[in-house]
């Protein structure tokens, strides 16, 4: 199955303990099996999971609620989780429904499978790339702009890649709830690929200081508009072991 823009379902929001703390992330089918991909600072502190509960829903950016799966995990505790040691990565198992249920099956919902999937050797320098999320940071309490169910979609190119530090930099402005979200690159060849998910912004830091006292400053972080990116590779490699 080649992926497209008709269908990114297999992007997922994840809802922790009810709404505290949001993130993005992606269904993944892996040699047989299913899991959920994001960030891994989305789900721990260090090494202290963030939250008891976990809602997850995928649902195409076209479809209505009625057409989005939805997977709950009342106890995150007794779910497997493997995480990267050096990544900004992390997946949960999907496999034993003892730990998790599915309130709702959805409709025309899909998954990213390993042959749709691009390593970080094979990332091109300023190819087009789609970012897919669920930044729930730009929500104004009474203004309704977009559903946070749905995903939105923001494109942007491949900026750089770090091999020292197996990353690489989107020129695409993430904010907070984008955290985990998959990134897709378009090959010359016209196929779609997914090459990792994002793991946080680069600021921008501006600093005053005041012209009296020099001891007297003030930093402030704005968004720079460039995003570091995890590769799948690593999580992959996890996932074989």
């Amino acid at each position: 199955m080649a992926l497209s823009n008709d269908n990114v379902s297999y992007a997922a929001f994840l809802s922790l303990d009810q709404g505290s703390s949001t993130g993005s992330g992606f269904i993944l089918s892996f040699k047989g099996k299913e899991y959920i991909i994001t960030a891994k600072h989305v789900l721990f502190d260090g090494e202290r999971l963030r939250c008891d509960s976990l809602l997850i829903t995928s649902q195409n950016h076209l479809g209505e609620i009625d057409d989005a799966k939805t997977v709950v995990i009342d106890e995150m505790s007794e779910i497997k989780i493997v995480k990267s040691h050096d990544s900004d990565i992390a997946a949960i198992f999907l496999e034993d429904e003892n730990h998790f249920r599915v309130e709702q099956e959805g409709k025309n919902i899909i998954s990213i499978q390993e042959d749709n999937i691009d390593k970080l050797e094979d990332i091109r320098i300023a190819n087009n790339i789609l970012l897919i999320g669920f930044p729930t940071s730009l929500i104004i309490e009474g203004a309704r702009f977009f559903d946070v169910n749905r995903p939105l979609l923001r494109k942007g190119i491949v900026a750089g890649i770090n091999s020292k530090d197996n990353t690489f930099i989107i020129d695409c402005p993430v904010f907070y709830g984008n955290s985990g979200g998959p990134v897709v690159e378009y090959k010359e060849n016209g196929e779609i690929k997914l090459i990792g998910i994002v793991s946080k912004y680069i600021p921008f830091v501006t600093e005053w200081r005041n012209n009296r006292e020099s001891a007297f400053s003030r930093q402030e972080f704005s968004n720079s508009g460039y995003a570091v990116c995890v590769p799948i590779d690593e999580i992959l490699t996890l996932l074989s072991k």
